[in-house]
C-alpha cells in the first residue's frame, strides 16, 4: 500500500532534497578542485605544444630560449655569491655544474672571476663563455642534431617532472580535506598550494633544462666536458 500520509511524504521529499543538495555540493568541489589541475594541464601542453612546432625544422627560437634560461640562472648565481663581494670560487663551482670543465679550465675561469670587477662584468662573462661552449658544441655536432637535442631536453625534463608534479598535487588533494578540522576552507588551501607547487614545477623545470643541456651527448661524440678554457 503507497505511503500517503502528508508528513511521511515531506520528510521523505525534504531528505531527498538533502541528499540531491549534497550530492551537488560534492560534485561542484570536484569541478573545482579539477579546474585547478585543468589550468596547469593547459599550460604545460601549451608549453609541449610550443617546443614540438620547432622540431625537424632549422628554427633557432628554442636555442634562444635556452640561452636566456642560462643567462639568467647565471646571473642568479653571481647575485647569490656577490652579497659580501664576489667569491669566485663558489660562482665557477656553480658554473661547472652547468656546464662541465676539466679542473684547470675551471682554476682559468676562475682567475679571471676574480680579477672582474663586479656583478654584472661576471654575469657577462660567464654568459659569453657559455654561449660560446654552446656554439662550440653545436659545431661538433651539427645545426640539425643540436635543434633534435634540445627538443629532447625541454620535453623529457618536462614529461618527467610534471608526472612527479601530478603525484604531488594527488597526495595535496588527498589530504587537503583535513585542513577542514582546522577552520580552513580545503579548496582555498588546495588552490593556493597547488598555485605554490606549480610555481615551483616552472622553475625546477628551467633548473634541470639548464643543467642537462651542456651533458647531452650524441652516439660517438664527446660531452661539453672535453671544453677547456685559459687563463
Amino acid at each position: 500500500m503507497p505511503i500517503e500520509h502528508g508528513l511521511i511524504s515531506k520528510a521523505i521529499e525534504g531528505a531527498q532534497k538533502k541528499v540531491e543538495g549534497h550530492n551537488f555540493d560534492i560534485r561542484k568541489h570536484t569541478v573545482e578542485y579539477d579546474d585547478v589541475m585543468n589550468q596547469q594541464r593547459q599550460i604545460i601542453y601549451e608549453v609541449r605544444k610550443k617546443v614540438l612546432e620547432t622540431a625537424g625544422s632549422k628554427d633557432t627560437s628554442l636555442k634562444e630560449e635556452i640561452m636566456e634560461k642560462i643567462a639568467k640562472e647565471l646571473a642568479s648565481v653571481v647575485t647569490v655569491y656577490s652579497e659580501e663581494g664576489a667569491d669566485a670560487e663558489k660562482i665557477v663551482k656553480e658554473f661547472a655544474s652547468m656546464i662541465p670543465v676539466d679542473e684547470n679550465s675551471q682554476k682559468g675561469i676562475e682567475k679571471q672571476v676574480a680579477a672582474l670587477s663586479g656583478p654584472e662584468e661576471i654575469i657577462k662573462f660567464l654568459t659569453d663563455l657559455a654561449s660560446n661552449f654552446y656554439e662550440e658544441r653545436e659545431k661538433q655536432v651539427g645545426e640539425e642534431i643540436a635543434r633534435q637535442m634540445e627538443v629532447f631536453i625541454y620535453l623529457n625534463t618536462i614529461d618527467i617532472l610534471w608526472i612527479e608534479h601530478l603525484d604531488t598535487m594527488d597526495d595535496l588533494r588527498s589530504g587537503i580535506g583535513l585542513r577542514g578540522y582546522a577552520q580552513r576552507d580545503p579548496l582555498i588551501e588546495y588552490k593556493r598550494e597547488g598555485f605554490d607547487l606549480f610555481e615551483k614545477l616552472m622553475v625546477t623545470i628551467d633548473y634541470e633544462i639548464v643543467h642537462r643541456i651542456y651533458k647531452v651527448a650524441v652516439q660517438g661524440q664527446a660531452p661539453v666536458a672535453a671544453a677547456s678554457v685559459t687563463g
